[in-house]
């Protein structure tokens, strides 16, 4: 009896718009280059309404001085929090004074509360800057039909390109930010494919969580798909 033939799937990654993530920046299949700021954030309604103008002014300067296309992306995920009520809990073994231990029990309960009556949500804000090059070349179709993987053939030139493009413009952005009171930096290689893990696996990269630091675990996977994506 003839066995039947097993149907080899593409990899995940022929499913993805990444070309390669590499020196802190994210290519796409199309030739599109990338990098990505984290900033950090400013409780507006806590400010004062002499506050609240000179940040606004200071936002729309920064609108005004931009030259090129730039996008704003805020994240917005659940916050797993077992980890740190395992933690506060661990208190109750550890050699602390029995009014110590009292408090720590309030603010367990009280934290317990919280996540049970809310969702407790994390946001995160970022600035994505592109660059589209002119000399994209690709593997050629006639390779491509025996069985030859399509890919960016000049990648290397193409990231040159990019860095001489994005680096003046992740300087400006950056000095601006901070004329509103806001840190930035740029995500390094790690970060990204840390970030781009959780937003293609939100569920998995919850449970990795629940049972050690989400960081640890992805570094773990990140670190195996660089390799593939070095290869």
């Amino acid at each position: 009896m003839a066995k039947p033939v097993q149907t080899q799937h593409p990899p995940t990654q022929d499913h993805l718009d990444l070309e390669k993530i590499v020196d802190n920046l994210v290519v796409l299949k199309d030739g599109t280059v990338s990098l990505v700021l984290r900033t950090t954030t400013v409780n507006f309604d806590l400010l004062s309404e002499p506050e609240q103008d000179a940040k606004i002014r200071a936002f729309g300067q920064l609108l005004n001085s931009l030259t090129h296309s730039c996008q704003i992306l805020i994240r917005t995920k659940k916050i797993n929090i077992r980890g740190y009520l395992g933690y506060l809990r661990s208190f109750n073994n550890s050699t602390i004074s029995e009014g110590l231990r009292r408090q720590i029990a309030i603010y367990t309960r009280f934290v317990q509360n919280l996540i049970t009556r809310n969702e407790v949500l994390d946001k995160k804000f970022y600035i994505i800057v592109p660059f589209r090059s002119l000399i994209v070349t690709k593997t050629d179709p006639m390779k491509q039909m025996f069985g030859k993987e399509e890919k960016i053939t000049n990648v290397d030139r193409v990231i040159e390109q990019a860095k001489a493009y994005l680096y003046p413009k992740r300087d400006h952005i950056m000095k601006q930010l901070l004329r509103i009171g806001l840190l930035s930096h740029q995500l390094t290689t790690k970060e990204l494919i840390e970030m781009y893990f959780e937003l293609y696996n939100p569920v998995v990269s919850s449970s990795y969580s629940e049972e050690s630091s989400i960081t640890e675990s992805q570094s773990h996977i990140a670190t195996q798909y660089q390799d593939t994506t070095d290869e």
